[in-house]
């Protein structure tokens, strides 16, 4: 009956080792894992929130974009560039006077 009973023991304590390391080994990849997902999760807000700015900032230059143009526009006109070389040049047209106040 001893033989029967360490037999038994035996086996036992195998099963229990195995279903420990089964348990450990489980856990350890459950934490890798885990541990990757959470990696994984904040590159991906961290992209998600530069993404965001960089659409900002495309909105930005896409707006002013459209005033250079504009500006591009105003200055291939006759009139404005007139206009601009009286108000910063100070230039006249021939026969005109330039009359100036005192500062």
């Amino acid at each position: 009956m001893k033989r029967t009973r360490l037999k038994i023991n035996s086996k036992n304590h195998q099963r229990v080792r195995t279903r420990r390391s089964s348990i450990l080994m489980l856990c350890a990849i459950m934490a890798i894992v885990g541990s990757s997902a959470w990696q994984i999760w904040k590159l991906r807000s961290q992209v998600e929130g530069q993404l965001a700015q960089l659409n900002q900032e495309k909105v930005k230059l896409i707006q002013q974009e459209k005033l250079l143009k504009d500006e591009i526009i105003r200055l291939n006109t006759p009139s404005y560039i007139e206009q601009l070389a009286r108000e910063q040049l100070g230039l006249v047209k021939q026969g005109e006077i330039l009359i100036s106040p005192k500062n």
